[in-house]
């Protein structure tokens, strides 16, 4: 089996050796060590290097929400346990959220089929989205119009939907469009994005003087784009 390495010559360095880092087999070796001494070395230890490989990417591995009974699931910031209820009115169907709990109803017909983990986590999904996209659109409505007059910009139109891998847009038209996701982050985050996507209106790009303007209304953007980083595979969909 052939194995991709990286190899780092060193003057100082006297020995050989092998590190596996970042799930990358790295060779540290001295100048004069020969390539072929190398790849000896590498086909002597594949072994070896597979299982640190094997055990690396298991530490490593993400935790991805499954969106089932007794999981947990992120709202403004605070992990909640989801518990799940089934009632026959489709028209009472309802997600109730406590201080340590995201209480939501489903129709009997879901539960006859509870034991397909796919299905359920899908109908679960298909119903948390509903109620994001509802909460993110009634918190924008008001703190959209706050912070515009705060930075005194104002987007020509703006939109919520759910992206793969963006929290927010802002286009040369001034349109912005914003993640329903961010129902999961605190409001202060929540808030960060949206600074960071008018400020997108005076510069549409990550310039300094961007950057800077995002500072000087949201003095601890570091830290919120911080916690979207610690906390996106939790929010993963």
């Amino acid at each position: 089996m052939s194995i991709n390495y990286k190899v780092i010559r060193s003057d100082k360095r006297k020995t050989i050796a092998l590190q596996i880092k970042n799930n990358e087999v790295i060779v540290r070796a001295p100048k004069g060590v020969s390539p072929n001494f190398i790849q000896t070395l590498i086909t002597n230890k594949t072994p070896w290097i597979l299982n640190k490989l094997a055990a690396h990417r298991q530490h490593c591995a993400p935790v991805l929400p499954t969106y089932l009974p007794n999981s947990t699931i992120l709202i403004y910031g605070l992990e909640k346990k989801l518990c799940i209820r089934y009632q026959r009115s489709k028209a009472n169907n309802s997600i109730n959220i406590t201080e340590n709990e995201v209480n939501l109803t489903l129709p009997l017909l879901v539960e006859k089929k509870q034991e397909d983990h796919s299905y359920l986590s899908k109908q679960v999904k298909k119903q948390l989205a509903n109620w994001m996209k509802d909460q993110a659109e009634n918190y924008l409505a008001y703190r959209l119009a706050e912070l515009s007059k705060q930075l005194k910009i104002t987007p020509a139109s703006y939109q919520v939907k759910r992206y793969k891998a963006r929290w927010g847009s802002c286009n040369n038209k001034h349109e912005l469009s914003f993640n329903y996701l961010l129902i999961m982050a605190p409001t202060w985050v929540f808030d960060y994005v949206i600074v960071h996507e008018l400020c997108h209106i005076k510069h549409l790009n990550h310039s300094v003087q961007f950057w800077g303007l995002v500072e000087k209304h949201m003095p601890h953007y570091k830290q919120a784009d911080q916690w979207l980083k610690q906390h996106q595979t939790k929010m993963h969909w």
